[in-house]
Parts: C-alpha cells; structure tokens; sequence
C-alpha cells in the first residue's frame, strides 16, 4: 500500500501497470484499506461510478472480471474478494500481509516504554524499512486515501523521531544518519530530520558534511517555502564551527580562522540569523552615535506583482544578488529575507543616496536578465528615527 500498489505471492508480483482498467484496482484497494468490516454494494458504487445506466450489474461483472485475474496470483482454490448479501470485503481468512498494516503494529509495539532499548530500535528500525512513501501514492489526490495518508505520513515522522532519540545515548550516530537521509528522501521538507542528521554528522565529527547538509536545507526551504531554517538549526550551524575549533588557539590562528580567504569588493552578504546580529549591533552604536541608517527591502515579482516560480525564480534571485553586492560598498550589508526578498542594511548612507543605490542596482540588473516581465520594487526606512524614539 505505500508506495506502488503491488500484490505479491511466492514469486508472482501484480502491479497497477498490469491491471487492465482502474475501477478494479481502485476497488481492490478500497476493499484492502476498509478490510476491518463489509462494503456495501451502494458505497463501492458510489466510488467507482458518477454514472452508469445499471451500475449493480456493473459491479457485479467487475468484482468478476478482478477475481479471474486474481486467480493466477493466488494459491489455489482461494478467493480474495468475498461477497455476501449485497456486500463485498477482502478475505482477511488468507495468510497474508500487508505493509501498511505491519508498519502500524511495529511502530505500536516499539512504544512500549517497558521493552528494553535495544528491542525498541530493531522494531522501529523494521517498521521503517516497511515504509516506501505514501499511501497509494498514485491516487494521493483520492478523498478518501488523502486521511489515511496523512495518518501514516504522521505515524512515520514520529516513528523517526523516537527511533532517533532512542538511538543517541546507544552512540549510534551512523544509524541516525542512515534513518534520516532515507526520511529526507521521501519528505525532504521536515526540518527535524536535517536536524537529527546534522547532529549525528557533528558526533561523527563530519562537519564539513553537517555544514553542507545546512546550507542544502536553507536553499530546499528559500526556494519551496521563501522561509529561512529556524533560529535553532542556525545555532546549531554556528556550533558546527565552534566545536571544530580546538581549545586554547594562539590568537594569530584564531585571526586568521576569521579573516577572509579573500577581501573581495562589494557589499557582503550573511544569513538572516547573522544579519539580525549585524543590525542589532549598529542599533546599538547609533544609540550613542546619531546617525543616519538606510534599512532597504527589495521585492522580485513579475510585471503583475506575483511571485515568481521554480527555475526562473531561483536565476533571477542569483542574478538580483550579484547585482546587489556589485553596487554596495564593503561596509553594506544584506540577507535574503524571503523567497522574492533581499534585505539591505547600509549604514551611514545619506537617505537621498540610497535612490543611487537602488538604480545602480536596477541598472546592474537590466544587463543580467532576459526576462522583460520582471520587476522590482524598493522600500526604504530609516532606522536611526525610530532608535531616536525609543
């Protein structure tokens, strides 16, 4: 049931693509994923047909036509499809198994907190390898399989989260690595995961892996949700490099851990996180220094103001981002905020300047795209005003 929809017995395999006809698969299905209790004739009808001049005729040579071709996969002399009284259900006398069902079980029997660890884990880890990815996936968008799917999707991130926490006081950080980068796969978007692998990564002293995993998880999350990972995951990134130092440095090698390989031109651009801290600190000085301090915020949309997708947002982002630090002293600073925003920060900079900046910035721009319907608005406040009032 997760995944491809397949019926297996000894070696013979059924799958959707061999089945003539969707109605039988669909029914076949239903009847799996109702097996607790009958069907009535009226509720499979009412699923398979919108219209139909005889529609109980028609059930009647469906449930026909789906068990001879049944026949083949099945010992024989069994029946999967029974029928009694004007109703249908799956024959839940059969040996059987089914993923769904299995998965479900192990993840129940792995929560009893009085086995020991060790047997928890192998029960969890069994449950997990059951799951294949969604629940039908090929008829996710089905009304009735859309709750059955959310069910399971949340029973298999809580099923590697716990499994994850049991694993970490075991030392088992190889296994956390190879539990969370197969969740990432079927759900790419779930921050916990990335932050159990990163974790893991930074135990196994893989920390060029964990950076990259980091900066992988806030491209994933810019370009899907226009969303930067949370303050938390950014911490933890700092800790990366923090618990890769070793202790007690020479300041010389401290300095030039913090220098730059290269003192480049332009304005120089940071994650939000760090922006925050950048901007809180200049807030700070104009406290005690008056001065002027320009907070920019551009805005990439289409001609008609909405947002721009996939590949053609992620190259006019890239592209808008050059233009940006091209037309920016070494002293500016800027962050994307979301997936159509970049953030400035340009201290010092005389408010009637800042319209320069931002046709530099236009101007730069033109040169790189080849999209005529892109289009950039600006807006503009000076910070130093409101640190004045407070």
């Amino acid at each position: 049931m997760f995944g491809e929809f397949t019926i297996s017995c000894g070696d013979k395999k059924l799958s959707e693509n061999d089945v003539r006809g969707s109605k039988s698969t669909k029914m076949l299905q239903y009847l799996i994923a109702h097996r607790d209790r009958t069907v009535s004739q009226n509720e499979l009808i009412e699923l398979l047909w919108s219209n139909s001049d005889n529609p109980v005729n028609a059930l009647k040579t469906l449930v026909h036509r789906t068990r001879e071709l049944l026949k083949g996969y099945l010992p024989h002399g069994a029946e999967f499809i029974l029928s009694e009284r004007g109703t249908y259900s799956f024959n839940t006398e059969l040996d059987y198994h089914i993923d769904s069902g299995g998965f479900e079980k192990l993840c129940k029997d792995a929560g009893n907190e009085l086995l020991s660890r060790t047997r928890r884990v192998n029960m969890y880890k069994k449950a997990l390898s059951l799951y294949k990815g969604s629940y039908l996936s090929s008829h996710a968008g089905e009304t009735w399989v859309m709750p059955i799917d959310v069910y399971f999707h949340t029973l298999y991130t809580s099923a590697v989260e716990k499994c994850v926490k049991l694993l970490y006081p075991m030392g088992k950080f190889a296994d956390i690595v190879m539990i969370c980068e197969k969740a990432m796969v079927i759900y790419p978007y779930d921050e916990s995961t990335h932050e159990h692998l990163i974790k893991a990564m930074i135990a196994l002293n893989e920390y060029s892996l964990a950076a990259n995993q980091y900066n992988y998880l806030k491209k994933l999350l810019y370009e899907q949700y226009g969303t930067a990972p949370s303050p938390r995951l950014t911490e933890m990134f700092e800790l990366i490099v923090k618990t890769h130092n070793e202790s007690h440095k020479k300041l010389d090698v401290i300095l030039g851990d913090l220098w730059e390989d290269e003192l480049t031109s332009g304005g120089y651009f940071c994650e939000y996180e760090i922006f925050r801290y950048i901007f809180r600190l200049y807030c700070r000085e104009n406290s005690r220094v008056q001065s002027v301090l320009p907070l920019l915020l551009i805005t990439l949309t289409d001609e008609k103001g909405g947002e721009l997708q996939g590949k053609t947002q992620t190259k006019a982002m890239q592209k808008l981002s050059d233009s940006i630090s091209n037309s920016l002293r070494k002293r500016d600073v800027y962050t994307r905020y979301s997936r159509g925003q970049y953030l400035l920060l340009l201290p010092s900079t005389p408010i009637e300047d800042v319209s320069v900046v931002q046709e530099r910035i236009k101007s730069k721009f033109s040169k790189y795209r080849t999209n005529n319907s892109l289009k950039l608005t600006f807006e503009i406040k000076d910070v130093s005003q409101h640190i004045s009032k407070l």
